[in-house]
């Protein structure tokens, strides 16, 4: 059986998931957005498959909801985001203003994800950051990049992003966590935010190859679920 939910819906379900699984609001708030954004870009691994995933996670003790994330200045336009073995989704929504602003001030700004959940697409943070005025690559240790851009309508897929070369400079970008297991340390992945003030680039952004590769953001208005899922969401 498939049920039908509307995103606000998806969003409204996740949240009381997540609290009624030990979560923050603020935190469960920032999730539950991550996960609707994932599944209306068609993103069910990142969406409510991550949610039951990192929910099994907060049970076995391996993922932290309720610490504080630590963001550190290391260099003018570097910046390091210690998640603390939390959320990604809402230790990033956390400093989408220092990293705007650094953007701002220094023209580019990276800033390194560190000791967090799986941070997925990242959909969200790439999406504030467009809706400023700023360019952005955002990429986890797996799957696609994406990027944002004021010109764009929204986060679009980039199959191929830079992973190979920070990889020579960060080998710990890979890891062998366990997905969901109960046997296992605490969750320590990592994700890389490239932000850029577009208007520094002047029009070599329209023309730039990076473009050319990008996937058109999808946006589905509601999303089907398999009522199994659901329920396995619900009572995990």
């Amino acid at each position: 059986m498939t049920e039908f939910l509307s995103l606000a819906d998806l969003r409204a379900l996740a949240r009381d998931c997540l609290t009624r699984a030990g979560a923050p609001e603020s935190v469960a708030r920032a999730v539950a957005a991550e996960v609707a954004a994932a599944e209306a870009a068609g993103e069910r691994a990142n969406g409510i498959e991550a949610l039951l995933r990192d929910i099994r996670l907060m049970r076995y003790g391996r993922l932290l909801a309720a610490t504080q994330a630590q963001l550190i200045r290391a260099r003018p336009g570097f910046m390091r985001l210690d998640a603390q073995h939390g959320f990604a989704a809402a230790a990033l929504s956390g400093v989408m203003s220092d990293l705007a602003g650094v953007a701002r001030a220094q023209g580019i700004a990276a800033l390194r994800l560190e000791q967090s959940s799986d941070p997925g697409g990242m959909i969200c943070a790439t999406a504030a950051l467009g809706e400023r005025g700023l360019a952005v690559l955002a990429f986890g240790p797996d799957g696609p990049g994406r990027i944002g851009h004021p010109d764009l309508s929204g986060p679009a897929l980039l199959p191929a992003p830079p992973r190979t070369a920070l990889n020579l400079l960060f080998p710990e970008m890979g890891h062998g966590q366990p997905a969901d297991s109960p046997i296992g340390g605490l969750v320590g992945h990592l994700g890389w935010l490239v932000v850029l003030d577009a208007s520094f680039a002047g029009d070599s952004f329209a023309s730039a190859a990076i473009w050319d590769l990008a996937t058109p953001p999808k946006t589905a208005a509601s999303i089907a679920c398999s009522a199994e899922l659901l329920e396995q969401i619900v009572s995990a």
